[in-house]
């Protein structure tokens, strides 16, 4: 499962004393083409909701497999300002033509998710299917399970009681299930000419780098002035839902 990017949030600890449950929060890659072993380790985590971050596009272009028992929705947290960020032919002309800009852009687009009105407004309805969601495992993916993903685990992660620390720790975990991904694009790269500086813009970019996360978090509190008010105006999350997603979710 790790080409997935898969894991469970279950077993990360509060700083309260709780712990996440496992079995009810599921980040991914996108669960398309998935080998019966693949499928059988979705389903022991008692999965009941796929939900799918990616664009219009991405959902038209490649569709994530549907399961039997398992409701699907598509929520698109990129909308179209943002959009070509998900397309791995934009980044690789970018590494192209401005290596050295590439991780500004990128850090823009985790701008975005923290900002966007589109993308609250997409995270908001994430939060609100948790809430709503009966007894099962909610597996919430993007293309490659690190940016759009690894942001709503992060803010997931924090509402629930988790430390920085522990919500940077799951969020650099990444780094160890995309080496085949980043290599795939190098090869590439490489056979086309690129440079060594454009090769390195890469796997900047195909990984993950604390950078970018703490970006939108400091994007979020600029503009909300902290993560709670970010939460509780720009999400809609009340004392309410932060308490009936804590009884959901922690034990």
């Amino acid at each position: 499962m790790e080409h997935l990017n898969f894991r469970d949030l279950g077993g990360i600890k509060t700083t309260c004393g709780k712990t996440v449950r496992s079995k009810r929060l599921l980040r991914a890659a996108l669960p398309a083409g998935l080998r019966d072993d693949e499928l059988a380790v979705l389903l022991a985590h008692n999965l009941k909701y796929i939900v799918d971050l990616r664009t219009l596009h991405e959902v038209t272009s490649e569709p994530a497999d549907s399961i039997d028992g398992v409701a699907y929705k598509h929520i698109d947290i990129m909308g179209d300002n943002i959009a070509q960020a998900a397309s791995a032919a934009y980044w690789m002309k970018v590494f192209h033509e401005k290596p050295e800009s590439t991780e500004e852009e990128f850090r823009q687009t985790y701008r975005e998710f923290a900002t966007s009105a589109h993308s609250t407004a997409g995270y908001a309805s994430l939060l609100k299917l948790a809430v709503e969601s009966d007894d099962g495992a909610i597996l919430f993916h993007c293309t490659a399970g690190k940016d759009r993903t690894g942001f709503a685990a992060a803010i997931i992660l924090k509402i629930l009681g988790v430390s920085d620390e522990d919500i940077f720790a799951d969020y650099l975990r990444t780094a160890e299930y995309q080496k085949h991904i980043a290599q795939k694009y190098i090869e590439r790269a490489k056979n086309a000419g690129f440079s060594d500086a454009q090769i390195s813009a890469m796997e900047d970019i195909f990984g993950v780098k604390l950078s970018y996360l703490t970006t939108a978090f400091d994007a979020l509190e600029k503009t909300h002035g902290s993560f709670e008010n970010y939460a509780a105006i720009g999400l809609g999350v009340t004392e309410e839902i932060v308490a009936e997603l804590k009884r959901k979710f922690l034990e």
